[in-house]
């Protein structure tokens, strides 16, 4: 019996396992590129955002930050063209975290600063989540 014969198994094995690996990784680069593809760049948004005012659009990146103060709670996007905040009314989601958020563009001033920021839509939720409180009324606008 030659070793080819005995490693012929372990060779085929070793090639099929690698050829699965490098799907699945060449998948999920597609996936997150589709994701670019039809989401707005957030750069777009802060460069013109007269452009973008009570318009409905869609931003596509990772989460770097979400803080709940008494009255509001928004999180940061980030797409690799620029950052943008997002007012929500639902759970804030986790830091590293890539979503796909809709909403429309709102400007809030506090003082000095000055911020464009996307206001989730109700029902830009996870599925199954009600955007309704326990009594069936709308929650809170801030």
């Amino acid at each position: 019996m030659t070793l080819r014969k005995i490693l012929g198994p372990f060779m085929r094995a070793k090639a099929l396992l690698l050829s699965l690996g490098f799907s699945l990784v060449l998948s999920n680069v597609a996936c997150d590129a589709a994701h670019g593809i039809s989401a707005t760049k957030i750069k777009d948004i802060l460069d013109h955002p007269r452009d973008y005012q009570s318009k409905e659009i869609t931003v596509y990146g990772t989460v770097t930050n979400a803080v709940s103060l008494l009255v509001i709670k928004y999180y940061e996007v980030q797409d690799g063209t620029g950052s943008i905040k997002v007012v929500t009314d639902n759970l804030l989601p986790a830091r590293g975290e890539k979503l796909r958020v809709t909403g429309r563009t709102t400007v809030i001033e506090l003082g000095t600063e000055r911020w464009i920021v996307l206001r989730e839509n109700a029902d830009s939720s996870a599925p199954g989540v009600d955007s309704k409180n326990a009594d069936g009324t709308a929650p809170l606008q801030y």
